[in-house]
């Protein structure tokens, strides 16, 4: 910490020369003087703008005796700043602007200003000196050549950070052990990383200190004042247009079909008329809808107005879709169950919808390339998602928990994601792990794992009931089961990756955002996110690194036949292959634990631990996969019973109370007074063997539960219909709910100060954002692709 303490007596001894002249010339007594000469708020405005007091305070210190000192640093450096390894520009602009410095130019002033100097909490691991990003850039470098009276701006002042590495220490937990500090620094854009690295290194050496002149160039990264715009970045921008456009478009063609091209003598509010209910039976009656559009429980010439039925709820001829725990898949009707006269749990009744058009009365109906347009309309998107209504057979359970999983994502993302730019960790992340109440915050990984279970569980129930209509395995469409689901997850998830690490560079700013991206290597390595095997790389180069659920997810999936064929044919052997599964994954995440000494938290790791938990425990397919085949067992339970179970009072009882005991005790099961984790090797092996498998049964008793009429209040809250939007939004929210965390966290100029109430305001603002973000991505991305799919397979099922 010594070179800490020399910085701290350097800005002392720079207080001192403020403060130590005569009254006149005391810093906070300049400003309080001339703050308390304006009358008006406009004119204290005027006043800093114009920084008159400000110039005559530092006027006053740059003439004082103490200033020196300082002086005598200035012309030091001057002739230290020329040595080897700095670049002429930089030297001859570095040069310049500490002349400028001596002679009391306001610009050279505002530049060594906005350097960063130790503030409060060094002993907390304080140690990022940001200084001041935005008076550092907005600085005009102006020089007067006195031979021919003209002012130029030989240079443009740059942002730079200097990591200045001091030793190791365990405690300094944000730095992985090692002890550094972060000096924000205002330099010319003439001097490059290298430069700039000596500059500041030469800064340091000329404190009259002997440790000072071993001391290393400091890492160094100057930020670009022109980043420039790579080809990717606008051909972005021209996408993100295309899709503005079909959606204005859209919008507006699906505004004259609703509201002006229809027949003047329409009956009440419908939006369209139709041709009876004799077209509507071929259209639904067959188990399909052609074009995918339902709306008011009638069929509107192939488009959706308000549709009941919707965003996949439909049957798509031989396949209806078959989805994971974020998307969409409660809202899937059965087929055979809609007909004519029932569209949705409202039963809405076709056949009494009355139409009064004239035979020679003629309606605008759009052809296949308007249809194809359509499934761009925001009217009929947003109508979708936000619709609350919800087919017969439908889990509605489902969606609360979806919603209240997404909910602890983010909650637990916004702590995580935020102790790179908090500059109080040291104080309160051992008071957050000392709480028991924040157990459920350090545990939200668990989160995840009721994702798994949803998806295990929708995929088996709605397969098993579809290959049963079919009459068996041999006549399902798995060619339409892998199509679909790979046509609903990867286009929204390619383009918001595609936006996203292409644009992220130039969509924020501030002394602690990386012009360079969040992702290494710009994500050159997307191909794996676009096969879904990116849990299988390293974990350090991996892009969207919040992907690896979605890998995980769809590698489950494909493999999901194996169990549900078996099932569907011999109950013994797919529960046979069931238990396989699960004890292999209780086997490998055990082994993995014992073999690295992992912690049971990822957040408290021990110190012997050996390897990346992250990248071998947490992202494997072989360790995660036990809660998902929870789900698909559960999902063989509900279809074979149809939901309608016989259940005692006293059953009922005794399972809510093992499924929520066990529930407590995987989450809170680690607390301990001091906030470690008091587990031996063994236990801490059969922790993380079970517990995400125990966890996700616990979660699949209170959907079936609910499912079979035994959930009470509980399935009342979780079915409430203000949650349907919300829950359909889940696939987008988890695919942009970082990416809105890093642009907020990272645009910050100065560190967060965290206490309680800070990150409870801080966690409903992401929420909230979040789910903004996800509805306005979800109307760009995920429902067009949706409707376009409708509308290609609707019309090749006529062919």
């Amino acid at each position: 910490m010594k070179l800490v303490s020399v910085v701290i007596l350097l800005w002392l001894q720079l207080s001192c020369t403020f403060s130590q002249d005569d009254p006149s010339g005391n810093f906070v007594n300049e400003v309080q003087r001339a703050l308390k000469r304006q009358t008006h708020i406009q004119d204290v405005a005027n006043g800093i703008q114009t920084r008159n007091a400000l110039g005559n305070v530092f006027s006053r210190f740059v003439d004082s005796p103490k200033a020196s000192v300082i002086k005598s640093v200035l012309d030091s450096l001057l002739a230290e700043v020329g040595a080897a390894g700095i670049s002429e520009a930089c030297m001859n602009s570095t040069n310049l602007m500490l002349a400028a410095a001596i002679n009391k130019d306001q610009w050279a002033l505002r530049m060594i200003d906005a350097i960063g100097k130790p503030p409060s909490g060094i002993l907390d691991f304080n140690l990022k000196w940001l200084g001041n990003y935005d008076e550092c850039l907005e600085t005009e470098v102006s020089v007067l050549d006195n031979s021919t009276g003209l002012v130029s701006e030989p240079f443009e002042p740059q942002y730079c950070q200097a990591s200045f590495y001091l030793g190791q220490n365990p405690a300094a937990v944000m730095t992985g052990g090692y002890i550094i500090v972060n000096i924000g620094m205002c330099l010319p854009d003439k001097c490059d990383n290298n430069s700039a690295s000596l500059v500041a290194q030469r800064l340091i050496q000329l404190i009259p200190l002997n440790f000072t002149k071993s001391i290393p160039p400091p890492g160094m990264v100057c930020q670009n004042n022109h980043l420039p715009w790579s080809s990717s970045a606008v051909a972005a921008i021209v996408l993100c247009c295309v899709f503005i456009a079909l959606m204005v478009t859209a919008t507006v063609y699906d505004a004259l079909c609703q509201y002006v091209w229809i027949p003047t003598n329409k009956l009440s509010d419908e939006k369209y008329a139709d041709y009876g209910t004799k077209e509507a039976d071929s259209i639904i009656g067959n188990g399909h809808v052609s074009n995918g559009h339902v709306s008011n429980g009638h069929v509107s010439n192939g488009h959706v107005s308000n549709g009941h039925v919707s965003y996949g709820a439909v049957s798509n001829g031989p396949y209806r879709y078959f989805g994971d725990g974020h998307a969409n898949d409660s809202f899937i009707a059965d087929a055979q169950d809609l007909s004519a006269k029932h569209v949705s749990h409202h039963k809405a009744d076709l056949k009494e919808i009355k139409y009064d058009i004239p035979a020679n009365s003629k309606k605008y109906t759009p052809g296949v390339l308007g249809k194809l347009l359509l499934s761009f309309s925001v009217l009929t998107n947003a109508r979708k998602i936000l619709n609350t209504d919800q087919p017969s057979q439908t889990l509605t359970s489902v969606n609360g928990i979806r919603f209240i999983s997404m909910t602890w994502v983010v909650l637990g993302h916004t702590y995580v994601f935020g102790l790179g730019v908090v500059g109080n960790t040291a104080t309160i992340l051992p008071k957050f792990f000392k709480r028991f109440s924040f157990q459920c915050i350090s545990n939200a990984f668990f989160a995840v794992d009721t994702f798994f279970v949803l998806s295990g569980l929708l995929v088996a129930y709605l397969t098993l009931r579809e290959m049963d209509k079919r009459g068996g395995a041999k006549k399902f469409s798995w060619g339409m089961y892998y199509f679909h689901r790979i046509w609903r997850l990867t286009p929204p998830y390619m383009l918001v990756m595609f936006v996203y690490t292409t644009l992220i560079n130039h969509w924020g700013n501030g002394p602690m955002w990386p012009q360079q991206g969040f992702d290494p290597n710009n994500c050159n390595t997307w191909w794996m996110n676009l096969l879904y095997i990116n849990n299988f790389q390293d974990s350090k180069t991996m892009c969207m690194g919040w992907s690896w659920y979605l890998a995980n997810d769809m590698q489950f999936y494909i493999i999901s036949p194996l169990i549900l064929v078996l099932l569907f044919y011999s109950r013994i052997g797919g529960v046979i292959l069931s238990v396989a599964f699960v004890i292999g994954n209780f086997i490998s995440a055990g082994v993995v634990t014992n073999a690295h000494n992992f912690s049971a938290n990822m957040l408290v790791r021990n110190r012997d631990e050996e390897g990346d938990p992250f990248a071998l425990l947490y992202i494997k397919p072989w360790t995660r996969i036990g809660p998902y085949i929870v789900g698909l067992l559960t999902g063989y339970v509900l279809y074979k019973t149809k939901c309608k179970v016989t259940m005692s009072k006293i059953v009922n009882i005794i399972g809510w109370i093992l499924a929520a005991g066990l529930a407590i005790a995987i989450l809170y099961g680690l607390y301990s007074d001091d906030g470690t984790i008091k587990f031996n090797k063994a236990t801490t092996a059969f922790y993380n063997a079970t517990s995400r498998t125990v966890w996700g049964a616990c979660v699949a008793w209170v959907v079936f539960a609910c499912a079979t009429g035994y959930g009470g209040p509980v399935n009342a809250l979780l079915s409430w219909k203000g949650i349907v939007p919300l829950s359909r939004l889940t696939y987008c929210c988890y695919l942009v709910h970082p990416i809105v965390m890093y642009t907020y966290y990272y645009t910050q100029r100065q560190q967060m100060y965290w206490f309680d109430l800070e990150v409870s305001y801080t966690f409903l603002g992401h929420l909230c954002m979040t789910y903004g973000v996800a509805f306005i991505v979800s109307l760009a991305f995920e429902s067009p692709m949706m409707g376009l799919e409708n509308v290609i397979l609707g019309r090749a099922k006529k062919h």
